[in-house]
């Protein structure tokens, strides 16, 4: 088999220079398997891939996820892949299940517990149950067993499984087969579905898992190629063998700290298996989203983790690439691969790219398509910015509307701050995905109450994706501190189905079962989550608009959100007042002052009574004694 090198302009990173190469040069397959988008590379391939070739071993990229797309229609793929649901039925996993370990519980068990996995096949296949009882138990083995049985896995030395959200079963279904046709290959098994315990309960109980890397693979996996090389077997932090006397290490693989110094991601073998494959019949029109990684960890998680939040499992320390490399990293991709579309996988946007990284991509004007995950309270100016630099797309972490509810989830934001953020957002064209969570210890009937009556006001605003309860995480203080509310903690029913019951689910589970006092009634959310939907509908079909128009001494309000069009005419301070809300949430008090400042005869209790006929009005909104107005700019340029 021949090995892809990277094109020159990609090898950007700075490699140690005191390197001792290996005492042989490894072969190295990693693998990218089922349910792994494929409108996208994998990360966590590309990465190592690039890695193990600093460390002076050949490496190749295996995009399984592909190939199992094409034999199964990428329609229904990405629908499965992308179930909203997935985490209550793990019907992705339950699928390979079958092909990992045989007989579990019966198919008619799994169906009585959750019957919307049946209007799921259905929707997608137009077939019934048996024949999802086939694929499972026919197609989907045979596939994994042809897959296993090609002589190209007994080139390699290695082979590494990288696995997060819906990879595991088929990661294991694999790899189990190959250990059975290939014997003398190692396997080696990481990703965010073997992090902290899990890994270890894996390690211990499945023997074709020769090594587990729990954490960061970016260090451990070379090192332990190169004790594989050298015929070693040098105890390494985070990494588990399994067989291994005493109980293995639990702690997580060493994270490296200069980001700058890692490689960028090497993503050839994926253009390469995407045309393999047929690219046109696989994504159609859709763009390939081309991931990146800035940051490790969450900067806000480091001062005060959302109690909801189980990212970045024992890594919450921030880490960041300098806006240099951040920028160089992101022009070498863009050259050498045929994308506009750029995701980067960072948990939050590093604050100091505004005047490095966005600042060098708004000089060059590129047509680029980005995305970040951002806090929340980003200003008008930096949303421009981003706009400014081709940041089109954001994940801002909104998730209520409900400033009490967001002090419980430790948002560090209010109400008029998400509104703010997609006041601005819209204004600047910026695509924003967002949601509105519940079920949070300590939340009223009111909090849904008081959304409910907002959401009309925001029809001219981007909707949220959803509405419903939060789930519980592994690594989130929800599940790790006992102070909270939450009670009969137990994985999720569905891991009996999916996993033997020789693996001890609580230590493989992710998501968790339990029960919760001090939460919202069902009720609320769904009548709440029924007023997201009209949000949806209205915006989309009606297209609806609160605007404002700035001419000499006045300012006329444009109000488009419902059936019958209203326009007001504001004159004088009063146009000040309402314009000096616009940009960010304003106190009565302050603006009184600059109004006298100004030489307006006016008080601070006649500027509130504006403010409060503004909110009746539903042109404004108030939070704390502070006012937001909603209306924007019409002039496109203000």
């Amino acid at each position: 088999m021949s090995i892809i090198h990277l094109p020159l302009a990609v090898r950007t990173a700075q490699e140690p220079q005191d390197r001792t190469p290996p005492a042989r040069r490894l072969r190295v397959a990693l693998v990218n398997m089922p349910w792994a988008r494929i409108h996208a590379p994998s990360i966590q391939c590309g990465l190592l891939q690039s890695i193990t070739r600093s460390a002076g071993h050949e490496c190749d990229s295996h995009y399984l996820n592909i190939e199992f797309a094409s034999l199964f229609g990428a329609e229904a793929y990405d629908a499965i892949a992308n179930i909203a649901s997935e985490r209550l039925h793990l019907m992705g996993e339950w699928l390979f299940s079958y092909a990992a370990f045989g007989e579990v519980t019966a198919d008619d068990a799994y169906f009585g517990e959750y019957p919307e996995v049946k209007s799921i096949w259905d929707e997608l296949t137009g077939k019934g149950l048996e024949d999802l009882a086939r694929t499972r138990r026919e197609t989907l083995p045979d596939w994994i067993a042809e897959c296993a049985a090609r002589a190209v896995w007994g080139e390699y030395d290695v082979i590494g499984f990288t696995s997060t959200f819906m990879q595991n079963t088929a990661s294991l279904a694999l790899g189990r087969k190959i250990k059975e046709c290939h014997p003398g290959v190692t396997l080696v098994y990481g990703g965010a579905n073997f992090d902290g315990e899990m890994g270890a309960e894996y390690a211990r109980k499945l023997p074709w898992l020769d090594y587990v890397v729990a954490g960061e693979g970016d260090l451990a996996f070379p090192a332990l190629l190169n004790n594989i090389a050298d015929g070693v077997d040098t105890p390494l932090p985070g990494v588990l063998r399994h067989g291994a006397t005493g109980r293995p290490p639990t702690a997580d693989a060493q994270r490296p700290q200069a980001l700058d110094e890692l490689p960028v991601p090497d993503y050839r073998d994926y253009f390469a298996w995407l045309e393999r494959f047929d690219r046109a019949r696989l994504l159609g029109r859709a763009p390939v989203r081309l991931p990146v990684e800035f940051s490790r960890g969450c900067w806000w998680g480091q001062k005060h983790h959302c109690t909801f939040c189980g990212l970045n499992a024992l890594g919450m320390a921030y880490r960041s690439k300098s806006g240099s490399r951040a920028f160089t990293e992101l022009a070498a991709l863009l050259r050498d691969y045929p994308v506009v579309h750029v995701d980067t996988v960072d948990n939050i946007l590093d604050m100091g790219y505004f005047s490095t990284l966005c600042a060098q991509l708004a000089e060059e004007h590129w047509d680029v398509n980005l995305f970040f995950e951002v806090k929340a309270n980003l200003t008008r100016e930096q949303l421009a910015t981003l706009r400014h630099a081709g940041i089109l797309r954001i994940q801002p972490g909104i998730e209520s509307l409900s400033t009490h509810v967001l002090r419980l989830m430790r948002k560090g934001a209010s109400k008029l701050i998400n509104i703010r953020l997609l006041k601005w957002a819209m204004y600047y064209g910026i695509d924003v995905s967002w949601n509105i969570l519940a079920g949070f210890p300590g939340e009223t009937e009111e909090d849904y109450a008081e959304q409910l009556r907002l959401l009309p006001l925001l029809h001219h605003l981007q909707p949220p994706g959803g509405c419903g309860r939060i789930w519980l995480e592994r690594f989130s203080p929800y599940f790790t501190d006992p102070s909270f509310p939450m009670t009969g903690i137990r994985p999720r029913a569905s891991y009996g189905h999916v996993y033997p019951a020789s693996l001890d689910h609580e230590k493989i589970a992710y998501f968790f079962d339990y029960e919760v006092s001090g939460t919202c009634s069902k009720e609320a959310v769904a009548e709440l989550g029924a007023a997201v939907s009209q949000w949806q509908r209205r915006f989309s079909e009606a297209k609806p608009s609160l605007v404002h128009q700035r001419l000499p001494g006045k300012l006329t309000l444009i109000d488009r959100r419902t059936d019958q069009p209203r326009r007001a005419v504001l004159a004088g301070w009063k146009a000040e007042a309402y314009e000096s809300c616009g940009d960010a949430p304003r106190g009565a008090a302050a603006i009184a002052r600059e109004l006298v400042a100004k030489e307006v005869p006016v008080s601070e209790d006649e500027v509130r009574a504006f403010l409060e006929q503004c909110c009746r009005a539903g042109v404004m909104v108030s939070d704390d004694g502070k006012y937001l107005g909603l209306a924007l700019p019409e002039n496109p340029g203000w």
